[in-house]
């Protein structure tokens, strides 16, 4: 019972021990406190060295043999009431990474240029998980760049799976996708043209506005994401492979 007392307040197995055989024994030298508790000497002086420095334990030489002995046991309350003063110190700077941390779990962002779509899918890579797109227009390869060829062998060589929903008139583009490794294409009937493609991963979920700087909306949010993956599902089923 009491050994588990002094483990919640921080000390280790030995520490307890040794602790406690001397509350036990009182003032001892090594020799007596390791029978005592049964923990080899070598061990016992690390616990003493570490007890000594929680200000538990004091040491001193008696006839010039070592010594040692337990304060007060109302030192425990001291021994809590300093781990209390050094949480407090480190406290404010937990709290500031947890909202910090907090607002990047669930976070919207509004960015322009083809740099933000760049590093957005990169970081898709991320999770390891299957990437979909749906609403992609046309002329979408043609506005990401040189960048795009690249990025599609990155992904291949970690086996992420892509998959694309594109607007009708990207027929040619869907079969040269589905020559692809990790990749999978279809399309969508003219009605369900957009200028807006939404891309899911992960927890993120991605908005493009194409243009020659397209615009993008960003947010994380699993509820959100999952919601967005349920939807393309639907549209995947509907789409002309």
């Amino acid at each position: 019972m009491f050994e588990d007392v002094l483990r919640d307040l921080g000390l280790s197995i030995n520490e307890s021990k040794v602790y406690l055989a001397l509350v036990e024994l009182g003032q001892s030298t090594v020799g007596n406190i390791s029978k005592k508790c049964k923990v080899h000497r070598t061990n016992v002086y690390d616990s003493l060295r570490k007890l000594e420095s929680k200000e538990i334990v004091v040491g001193s030489e008696i006839n010039g043999t070592k010594c040692f002995d337990a304060k007060d046991p109302n030192e425990l309350i001291s021994l809590l009431k300093r781990k209390e003063e050094q949480l407090k110190k480190v406290l404010p700077q937990f709290m500031l990474d947890y909202n910090l941390a907090s607002k990047q779990a669930n976070s919207t962002h509004i960015f322009e240029g083809v740099k933000a779509i760049h590093d957005i899918l990169e970081g898709f890579l991320n999770y390891n998980e299957p990437i979909l797109v749906y609403g992609v227009p046309k002329n979408a390869p043609e506005i990401l760049g040189d960048w795009l060829a690249p990025h599609h062998k990155r992904r291949i060589a970690k086996k992420v799976l892509m998959k694309h929903i594109y607007n009708e008139d990207a027929k040619e583009r869907v079969k040269f996708l589905n020559k692809m490794e990790y990749t999978e294409a279809g399309y969508l009937p003219k009605e369900y043209n957009s200028p807006v493609s939404t891309e899911i991963c992960g927890e993120e979920v991605i908005f493009v506005f194409w243009k020659t700087s397209p615009i993008v909306i960003h947010i994380k949010n699993k509820q959100i994401a999952d919601y967005y993956k349920r939807y393309f599902d639907r549209l995947w089923g509907l789409a002309k492979k």
